[in-house]
Protein backbone atom coordinates (compact mmCIF):
# COMPACT_ATOMS: atom_id res chain seq x y z
CA UNK A 1 0.00 0.00 0.00
CA UNK A 2 1.71 3.17 -0.95
CA UNK A 3 1.06 6.83 0.29
CA UNK A 4 -1.18 7.54 -2.46
CA UNK A 5 -3.11 4.59 -1.99
CA UNK A 6 -3.85 5.83 1.83
CA UNK A 7 -4.59 9.36 0.97
CA UNK A 8 -7.27 8.48 -1.65
CA UNK A 9 -8.74 5.73 0.83
CA UNK A 10 -8.55 8.60 3.95
CA UNK A 11 -11.03 10.95 1.37
CA UNK A 12 -13.11 8.60 0.84
CA UNK A 13 -13.73 7.38 4.45
CA UNK A 14 -12.61 10.66 6.24
CA UNK A 15 -14.31 9.72 9.47
CA UNK A 16 -13.27 6.36 10.06
CA UNK A 17 -10.19 7.37 9.93
CA UNK A 18 -10.24 10.10 11.93
CA UNK A 19 -12.50 7.47 14.38
CA UNK A 20 -9.45 5.17 13.97
CA UNK A 21 -6.39 7.91 14.92
CA UNK A 22 -8.54 9.17 17.92
CA UNK A 23 -8.74 5.60 19.44
CA UNK A 24 -5.04 5.58 18.88
CA UNK A 25 -4.56 8.75 20.94
CA UNK A 26 -6.91 7.64 23.44
CA UNK A 27 -5.76 4.12 23.38
CA UNK A 28 -2.33 5.71 24.57
CA UNK A 29 -3.08 7.88 26.72
CA UNK A 30 -5.14 5.49 28.45
CA UNK A 31 -1.89 3.00 28.98
CA UNK A 32 0.78 5.98 30.14
CA UNK A 33 -1.91 7.20 32.46
CA UNK A 34 -3.49 4.05 34.46
CA UNK A 35 -1.44 4.49 37.28
CA UNK A 36 -3.54 7.49 38.17
CA UNK A 37 -6.64 5.54 37.72
CA UNK A 38 -6.06 3.79 40.30
CA UNK A 39 -5.15 6.81 42.65
CA UNK A 40 -8.10 8.79 41.50
CA UNK A 41 -10.53 5.59 42.73
CA UNK A 42 -8.47 6.02 45.72
CA UNK A 43 -9.01 9.42 46.04
CA UNK A 44 -13.02 9.25 45.13
CA UNK A 45 -13.79 6.23 47.80
CA UNK A 46 -12.04 8.49 50.88
CA UNK A 47 -14.29 11.39 49.18
CA UNK A 48 -17.33 8.52 49.38
CA UNK A 49 -16.31 7.65 53.02
CA UNK A 50 -16.55 11.18 54.16
CA UNK A 51 -19.21 12.29 52.45
CA UNK A 52 -21.14 9.26 54.21
CA UNK A 53 -19.83 10.58 57.32
CA UNK A 54 -21.18 13.64 57.05
CA UNK A 55 -24.54 12.45 56.27
CA UNK A 56 -24.58 10.03 58.97
CA UNK A 57 -23.66 13.18 61.40
CA UNK A 58 -26.62 15.44 59.91
CA UNK A 59 -29.06 12.67 60.74
CA UNK A 60 -27.99 11.92 63.81
CA UNK A 61 -28.16 15.47 65.22
CA UNK A 62 -31.78 16.31 64.07
CA UNK A 63 -32.54 15.20 67.58
CA UNK A 64 -29.49 16.54 69.04
CA UNK A 65 -31.04 18.96 71.77
CA UNK A 66 -33.74 16.78 72.45
CA UNK A 67 -30.49 14.17 73.62
CA UNK A 68 -28.63 17.23 75.66
CA UNK A 69 -31.23 17.53 77.69
CA UNK A 70 -31.78 14.45 78.26
CA UNK A 71 -28.58 13.88 79.15
CA UNK A 72 -28.55 16.96 81.34
CA UNK A 73 -31.02 15.72 83.03
CA UNK A 74 -29.56 12.30 83.63
CA UNK A 75 -26.54 14.02 84.76
CA UNK A 76 -28.56 15.85 87.43
CA UNK A 77 -30.32 12.77 88.72
CA UNK A 78 -26.50 11.11 89.00
CA UNK A 79 -25.09 13.78 90.71
CA UNK A 80 -27.64 13.56 93.28
CA UNK A 81 -26.99 10.03 94.32
CA UNK A 82 -23.68 10.56 95.26
CA UNK A 83 -21.89 10.87 98.35
CA UNK A 84 -19.54 13.62 99.46
CA UNK A 85 -16.42 11.39 100.73
CA UNK A 86 -15.91 14.22 103.60
CA UNK A 87 -19.44 14.26 104.92
CA UNK A 88 -19.03 11.46 107.60
CA UNK A 89 -21.84 12.20 109.83
CA UNK A 90 -24.37 12.25 106.56
CA UNK A 91 -22.59 9.19 104.92
CA UNK A 92 -23.24 7.23 108.27
CA UNK A 93 -26.90 8.59 108.61
CA UNK A 94 -27.85 6.81 105.72
CA UNK A 95 -26.79 3.15 107.04
CA UNK A 96 -28.54 3.99 110.43
CA UNK A 97 -31.73 4.71 108.31
CA UNK A 98 -31.50 1.42 106.42
CA UNK A 99 -30.96 0.03 110.03
CA UNK A 100 -34.31 1.48 111.14
CA UNK A 101 -36.82 1.04 107.86
CA UNK A 102 -35.31 -3.25 107.74
CA UNK A 103 -34.98 -3.36 111.56
CA UNK A 104 -32.19 -4.83 111.82
CA UNK A 105 -29.15 -4.52 114.41
CA UNK A 106 -26.46 -2.17 112.97
CA UNK A 107 -23.43 -3.96 114.58
CA UNK A 108 -20.17 -2.27 113.45
CA UNK A 109 -20.06 0.34 110.60
CA UNK A 110 -17.10 1.80 109.62
CA UNK A 111 -15.94 4.21 106.62
CA UNK A 112 -12.35 2.80 105.20
CA UNK A 113 -9.44 4.56 103.74
CA UNK A 114 -10.40 6.52 100.72
CA UNK A 115 -7.42 6.99 98.05
CA UNK A 116 -6.29 10.49 97.83
CA UNK A 117 -4.23 10.06 94.90
CA UNK A 118 -7.74 9.53 92.96
CA UNK A 119 -7.94 12.70 91.16
CA UNK A 120 -10.80 11.35 89.37
CA UNK A 121 -14.33 13.33 89.19
CA UNK A 122 -16.33 10.10 90.91
CA UNK A 123 -14.67 8.05 93.15
CA UNK A 124 -15.57 4.79 95.58
CA UNK A 125 -16.35 5.37 99.23
CA UNK A 126 -15.42 2.46 100.84
CA UNK A 127 -17.43 1.03 104.27
CA UNK A 128 -17.33 -1.96 106.12
CA UNK A 129 -20.82 -2.85 107.55
CA UNK A 130 -21.92 -5.65 110.22
CA UNK A 131 -25.32 -6.07 110.87
CA UNK A 132 -27.93 -8.99 112.75
CA UNK A 133 -30.77 -9.93 112.45
CA UNK A 134 -33.21 -12.81 110.84
CA UNK A 135 -32.30 -13.92 106.99
CA UNK A 136 -35.15 -12.12 105.56
CA UNK A 137 -34.62 -8.64 107.33
CA UNK A 138 -30.96 -8.81 105.99
CA UNK A 139 -31.72 -9.77 102.59
CA UNK A 140 -34.16 -7.01 102.95
CA UNK A 141 -31.30 -4.71 104.28
CA UNK A 142 -28.71 -5.72 101.15
CA UNK A 143 -32.04 -5.03 98.83
CA UNK A 144 -32.32 -1.49 100.20
CA UNK A 145 -28.42 -1.09 99.55
CA UNK A 146 -28.71 -2.36 96.31
CA UNK A 147 -31.27 -0.66 95.00
CA UNK A 148 -31.36 2.51 96.99
CA UNK A 149 -30.70 6.01 96.31
CA UNK A 150 -27.06 5.89 95.90
CA UNK A 151 -24.95 3.53 93.58
CA UNK A 152 -23.64 0.31 95.78
CA UNK A 153 -20.63 -2.08 94.82
CA UNK A 154 -20.60 -5.26 97.27
CA UNK A 155 -16.76 -6.15 97.66
CA UNK A 156 -17.06 -8.87 100.23
CA UNK A 157 -20.38 -10.32 101.72
CA UNK A 158 -19.72 -12.70 104.49
CA UNK A 159 -22.89 -14.56 106.56
CA UNK A 160 -22.53 -16.19 109.83
CA UNK A 161 -25.40 -17.82 112.06
CA UNK A 162 -25.04 -16.71 115.78
CA UNK A 163 -24.54 -19.47 118.22
CA UNK A 164 -26.33 -20.22 120.91
CA UNK A 165 -28.42 -18.14 123.33
CA UNK A 166 -32.41 -18.04 123.53
CA UNK A 167 -34.12 -16.65 120.52
CA UNK A 168 -30.89 -16.21 118.77
CA UNK A 169 -31.96 -19.41 116.34
CA UNK A 170 -32.44 -17.40 113.32
CA UNK A 171 -30.35 -14.72 113.71
CA UNK A 172 -27.52 -14.02 111.56
CA UNK A 173 -24.67 -11.83 111.46
CA UNK A 174 -23.70 -10.17 107.82
CA UNK A 175 -20.61 -8.68 107.30
CA UNK A 176 -19.75 -6.17 104.47
CA UNK A 177 -17.54 -5.12 102.45
CA UNK A 178 -18.99 -2.15 100.14
CA UNK A 179 -18.24 0.76 97.88
CA UNK A 180 -21.05 3.72 97.05
CA UNK A 181 -19.84 5.90 94.38
CA UNK A 182 -18.91 9.42 95.67
CA UNK A 183 -17.62 13.08 94.73
CA UNK A 184 -14.05 13.72 96.32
Amino acid sequence: MTTADITASFKKQPVGFACGLLCLVLGALLYFRSDVVDADQADYDAKSAQAAKIVANVNASKNLAEQVKEIQAATKDMEGRLLQSGQLGINLQYFYKLETETEVKLVDVRPNGISKTNKAAYIPVPFSVSVQGSYEKIMLFVSRLENGPHFCHFSSATFTKLAGGEGSQNMMTLTLNLELLGRP
